[in-house]
């Protein structure tokens, strides 16, 4: 279930993706993220490992990734390895005119019966990842 969104900032690509990359900083932008860290040594590049601990219906939830893909300044991809979901994210920075075009990649793949819910859960991921990029528009832009 592709889950993915995309905002404009008014920063440079390198800004924008130093931020994002700076995994702490999950917790500042992400909905429901408490806690975000490596779990390899820095600076993150592919193969790199870390964590993102969460509130989801009233339950702690981790999932664990690793870097597949890692280009300084523009993009970072990833497999999620550990937790309730199986998939892969990414955070993708472009030029746009004196401005960053970010696109938060989800795509997340749900087993057994909570695959029945997979069109609504998409529904929800999109509007929830949307408000997520634009949390960080703010919190860049201010």
């Amino acid at each position: 279930m592709d889950m993915s969104a995309t905002v404009l900032i008014d920063r440079t690509a390198p800004e924008v993706f130093d931020y994002v990359c700076e995994i702490r900083n999950d917790a500042n932008w992400r909905t429901g993220v408490v806690e975000a860290a490596m779990t390899s040594s820095e600076p993150m590049g592919v193969g790199s490992t870390g964590f993102d601990r969460g509130v989801a219906r009233g339950k702690t939830v981790e999932s664990g990734w690793r870097v597949t893909e890692f280009v300084a300044g523009s993009v970072a991809r990833w497999d999620l390895v550990t937790g309730p979901y199986k998939g892969t994210g990414g955070y993708i920075c472009e030029e746009a005119g004196g401005r960053t075009k970010f696109t938060l990649e989800a795509d997340v793949r749900m087993g057994g019966f909570l695959a029945l819910l997979g069109p609504l859960v998409a529904i929800i991921g999109r509007r929830q990842n949307r408000k997520d990029v634009e949390k960080l528009k703010a919190i860049l832009e201010s």
